[in-house]
């Protein structure tokens, strides 16, 4: 899909306010011509800077205009088909003949037209401007909706590719550079470039031959504003990529605040992001510099075409081709010129920064999703008799991590993994909620294959309580009953009392009510672990997935968590992966892993009495060697 194209599909629903914020800005445009010509009955009618409008307007055009047709003018079209200002006149004419405007009334009459001109296009103006405020504001909005929607549905390996900095940067920073540059530089695009255009053309009808010397300096300008812009689209875009690398500094930096004491490295960690910074500075004031130049180099130009102008304008009325009120006119509308070329100059930078904005947020909504529903797929019910690995292989960017893997485990069965790093042992349970789909094979539940199934009917069945526990920001019973809009009470505090939480919790300074803070910062390791299995309780799914659930607690946080897993896996299918062997030893069935496959399988003292893989790693934990990973 083309940038145009995708950028349309979030402004489709605005269109009709884009087609009123449209003609508000040609009224703009018009008034803006209107002003001049109003301007110029100002010095001629009201101040009579010259001879009356009447010897001006003849058959409806001015004097000029009129000897240019008595001759030959040397241009190559008719210039009664191009004459805007003679017939302006002359409407303006028709008007006071209308209302029956005479040489003592006029004097009110053209104070009012001006006012009510200029009033017009300040309304004009006004709708124009909110209305792209609504435009802007409310597609980008839908645009970052859209956007966190893609990020909460795309799967594991997504954010395996793409660092949280990164992503915070594009729905953040990307997205409000598009909101700048639609609704406040979008409503300069189209109230400048029809006023630009209707100036112009005011010019060239005042008199062609001074706007020819007023247009030789537009192809010296417009080169220098297309490499300004270039260069800003490309400093815009590694501005973008360096303030991505920054939050990623920060974010990880938080995440590891501890580590980061621990080892002493607050200078380490300091210097890293300062040379971040000092590379998104360099960036940044390369991009101030082209932004900053730019006025500089078109004003310079502009003051070489006015020396020229002047010139021949100073000729021109020294010979008695050019009144008064046409010159002041024509140089008022040269003044007025400035204002839409500066603001479009400003429009041509903010929109480069924008699309190369665009770009990036659209990498992001268009990247393929590699697990999503298919289409016609099924709910899931309730799982009745087993879990079927069937001949399931995986592999992750051409490296084998799961090798034809045959397993079936029945409803209610409590199994374990267990083996040392990289066996796969995550991988494979990773699966059954479908974080990653198999490359080979298929996973099941009671014969149906997950993929055929809606992710919300599987996950709804599936339980979760990992080593690094997962906590918002909210109150505990909100983090008991997440997801659940009105929890009810007595079952949240049934499932806090099962993962022996409850006693903590009523300790806390509002119980239930209390804000547990940043990943439950205000609560130890043990009450964050057991908050996450009243979760799971509270969710009550059949099946459980507990992802090496106890590995960092001390042993008097693990002696209450081990107490909140059994009541947790009772009547459960429940996936266990171990880090401590004494955690598994009461398990229906332990399952070793090397290499992407299942090479052991059976009890405790079946599997030390056979002196493979689990003896070993048994051995090596009764020898302190509790780091490796099992």
């Amino acid at each position: 899909m083309s940038l145009l194209r995708f950028l349309g599909t979030y402004f489709k629903p605005y269109l009709g306010r884009v087609g009123l914020a449209l003609v508000a800005a040609l009224a703009y445009a018009i008034c803006s011509v209107l002003m001049l010509v109003v301007f110029q009955m100002v010095l001629s009618d009201v101040v009579q800077t010259d001879r009356s409008i009447q010897d001006l307007v003849g058959t409806g055009k001015s004097e000029e205009t009129s000897e240019a047709d008595d001759g030959d003018s040397g241009l190559p079209f008719d210039l009664d088909s191009f004459d805007l200002h003679g017939r302006l006149l002359a409407g303006y004419e028709s008007l006071k003949q209308s209302f029956g405007v005479d040489e003592q009334s006029v004097v009110y009459f053209v104070p009012l037209l001006m006012i009510l001109v200029v009033a017009f296009r300040s309304v004009t103006r006004f709708i124009n401007g909110y209305l792209f405020q609504v435009i802007g504001l409310g597609a980008t909005n839908d645009l970052r909706n859209h956007l966190y929607e893609r990020l909460l549905h795309q799967s594991s390996s997504f954010y395996q590719k793409h660092h949280s900095g990164e992503l915070l940067s594009r729905i953040g920073n990307d997205i409000s550079v598009l909101q700048n540059a639609v609704s406040t530089r979008f409503v300069d695009l189209f109230q400048q470039l029809p006023t630009f255009v209707g100036i112009v053309w005011l010019l060239l009808s005042l008199n062609w031959q001074l706007s020819v010397i007023v247009f030789l300096i537009v192809p010296i300008i417009a080169l220098p504003i297309v490499q300004f812009g270039k260069g800003m689209r490309k400093t815009s875009h590694k501005s973008q990529e360096r303030l991505a690398d920054l939050s990623n500094l920060v974010a990880e930096a938080v995440r590891g605040q501890r580590v980061v004491k621990a080892f002493g490295m607050e200078d380490f960690e300091l210097e890293r992001f300062k040379q971040a910074n000092l590379r998104h500075l360099r960036v940044k004031l390369k991009a101030q510099l082209l932004a900053y130049a730019s006025g500089p180099v078109i004003e310079t130009l502009a003051v070489i075409g006015a020396g020229g102008f002047l010139v021949f304008a100073g000729r021109a009325v020294r010979s008695g081709e050019l009144t008064a009120s046409v010159l002041v006119t024509f140089l008022v509308a040269v003044l007025n010129l400035y204002d839409p070329i500066r603001k479009l100059n400003k429009v041509n930078l903010v929109l480069q920064e924008a699309l190369a904005a665009a770009h990036r947020v659209r990498e992001v909504v268009e990247a393929p999703n590699d697990v999503e529903d298919r289409d016609g797929a099924r709910t899931l019910p309730q799982i009745r008799e087993e879990l079927r690995f069937h001949g399931v292989s995986f592999a992750y960017e051409q490296k084998d991590v799961l090798r034809n893997i045959d397993l079936v485990i029945p409803r209610g069965e409590v199994v374990a993994f267990v083996g040392f790093t990289g066996a796969g042992k995550s991988t494979l349970v990773n699966l059954l909620p479908r974080f990653f789909d198999p490359t080979g094979g298929r996973v099941e539940i009671d014969g149906m294959d997950l993929r055929e199934v809606t992710l919300q009917s599987l996950r709804a069945q599936i339980g979760l309580v990992t080593q690094d526990t997962v906590l918002f920001n909210d109150t505990v019973r909100n983090n008991i009953a997440y997801g659940s809009k009105d929890p009810d009470q007595e079952k949240v505090e049934a499932a806090a009392r099962a993962a022996y939480a409850h006693e903590f919790i009523a300790e806390l300074e509002d119980g239930y009510d209390t804000e547990i803070g940043e990943s439950g910062a205000k609560l130890s390791g043990g009450q964050r672990q057991r908050l996450a299995i009243a979760r799971a309780l509270f969710k009550d799914p059949p099946i459980l997935i507990l992802d090496e659930a106890t590995s960092h607690l001390d042993s008097e946080a693990e002696s209450l968590v081990q107490k909140a897993l059994t009541n947790l896996m009772k009547g459960r299918t429940a996936l266990v992966i171990a880090h401590r062997l004494s955690t598994v030893q009461r398990v229906d069935r332990i399952l070793v892993m090397s290499d992407g496959k299942i090479v052991e399988q059976g009890k405790h003292e079946e599997l030390l009495a056979r002196g493979g893989i689990y003896k070993r790693l048994h051995d090596l934990q009764l020898q302190g060697g509790r780091d490796h990973d099992a």
